[in-house]
């Protein structure tokens, strides 16, 4: 029996059951960007089977943002042409075999090497998956399907933390090979977009998507709604190409928004508070276990972002939550930076022994609540469909480039200045800067379809404003 023809009580199963299995491949994901936290230490350690220096671990530890831009211009060129859901299946088998690999690594450049080909899958699945889910997703719970690659890339580097503090990188890796494993035979199970067959022209296969998709049998109205959207974009931009994204009004005004979420996202300091959180915790000379230290780190952020997806997102929207996300990160990595600043200056901080632990989970929840899961919505939204793909390659590039950046800005500033203060109080300074930007340019896109959040792009008509101009305007281009 084919999928098209299982009746579901609930209308929202398979849309459910699509993001999950989708986002268990970003498991893999958070892995390979907090592996380096259990690990990096054990590498550098005098006694350590696979010497390594500091210079070496930094490039490890970048290694996953350089692999990314190779692997989402694939993605760019697979996803219109074999479609979301086979661009995505073939990502798996590679993880699975670069972490075997990693298994049985006797230098450190094997295994950066490794970490740069997981890297490149993690690009592709930046691109693909974002445009997937919010291709599936009914608007009602659009924001919550997207927010679960946030979850599973959290989960993941969880997951690597925990059964780093007792397993080698031999044990470690040959479970984790498993992961990709387990996404590909569920994947294997979901239907591939509805917008990916209508692109090519076939109707039947998208209304049958759709059914599976929404649990019920008549899907006319939305597979109607869907080919008028499809076709308003691709007559409005005609074989679109990527100058497209700046000599049209409001895919340039998307990418601005883009930037600036994006921005503000890798300059809060998150990648180097995971890359080095063990030695964060270390440097601080907290009287708390630094392994236990980073368990209740990511633990936080997990839960931080479960609870605003399935209880805040909804009630504020996205707009709210990245202001409040953005000036919360600032406030608590300026804390941070005072803490450095003390113990460098020769102050006694015996009694402020809990600020580092303090300051680093209240900048994981803020930074949970907001900026996590900012930049994958607005990617899965923001972006008409004949762009989409171009969209998304070079916005994951750019995001692991500026992720590769501060990644390093980081390193050389601490090894320069021999202090932690002074990037972390950077850090503070600009994501300052972005909740302002924020509050200046982000629109509020919770509710909307993808067609409306366009006409918001484009003009900002209010809500009552926005559904006559859309109606009016599918009349008069379809009668």
């Amino acid at each position: 029996m084919k999928l098209h023809q299982i009746k579901f009580r609930h209308e929202y199963f398979f849309q459910y059951f699509a993001t999950v299995a989708g986002s268990i491949s970003i498991l893999s994901s958070g892995i390979n960007l907090g592996w380096t936290s259990p690990y990096l230490p054990e590498l550098l350690s005098a006694n350590s089977s696979i010497p390594t220096t500091n210079d070496e671990g930094s490039w490890c530890a970048v290694a996953p943002l350089l692999g990314a831009p190779p692997g989402a211009i694939l993605a760019a060129i697979l996803v219109d042409k074999i479609g979301r859901k086979k661009t995505t299946l073939l990502m798996a088998p590679w993880v699975s075999l670069c972490f075997i690999g990693i298994a049985f690594s006797t230098t450190i450049w094997e295994i950066t090497g490794l970490r740069f080909l997981i890297g490149s899958v993690e690009g592709a699945l930046y691109t693909v998956l974002p445009m997937y889910i919010g291709e599936i997703s009914d608007p009602k719970i659009r924001d919550f399907l997207t927010s679960t690659i946030a979850i599973a890339a959290i989960t993941g580097t969880l997951f690597i933390n925990v059964i780093g503090s007792f397993l080698d990188i031999f044990m470690s890796s040959l479970i984790c090979c498993l992961i990709p494993l387990i996404h590909m035979m569920a994947f294997a199970l979901v239907p591939e977009s509805p917008y990916y067959y209508i692109k090519k022209g076939n109707f039947e296969a998208a209304k049958q998507s759709l059914q599976v998709l929404r649990g019920k049998r008549d899907v006319e109205e939305e597979v109607d709604s869907i080919v008028k959207a499809v076709v308003r974009q691709e007559r409005t931009s005609n074989q679109a190409g990527v100058l497209d994204l700046f000599t049209v009004a409001s895919n340039r005004r998307a990418c601005l928004i883009f930037v600036i979420v994006c921005m503000t996202n890798k300059f809060s300091g998150k990648n180097p508070c995971m890359f080095y959180t063990e030695m964060i915790f270390k440097e601080a000379g907290s009287s708390i276990d630094a392994t236990t230290s980073v368990i209740v780190y990511c633990g936080m952020e997990l839960i931080a972002v479960v609870l605003t997806t399935l209880l805040v997102i909804k009630r504020f929207g996205k707009r709210m939550l990245l202001i409040t996300s953005s000036a919360g990160c600032s406030v608590a990595v300026l804390a941070l930076s005072l803490f450095f600043f003390f113990k460098d200056f020769g102050f006694d901080i015996h009694y402020v022994f809990w600020l580092p632990i303090t300051a680093l989970v209240s900048y994981n929840i803020m930074f949970s609540i907001g900026l996590s899961f900012g930049m994958v919505t607005i990617l899965s939204e923001l972006f008409p469909t004949s762009v989409k793909a171009k969209a998304l390659c070079i916005a994951d590039t750019f995001s692991v480039l500026m992720g590769a950046l501060v990644s390093k800005i980081f390193q050389i500033s601490v090894d320069q200045a021999g202090s932690m203060a002074y990037p972390f109080l950077f850090f503070s300074m600009c994501s300052l800067a972005g909740c302002l930007l924020i509050v200046r340019w982000m629109p509020e896109t919770k509710g909307k379809t993808l067609e409306e959040i366009q006409y918001v792009l484009i003009g900002q008509e209010s809500g009552v404003e926005l559904s006559v101009r859309r109606v009016q305007f599918l009349n008069n281009s379809f009668m």
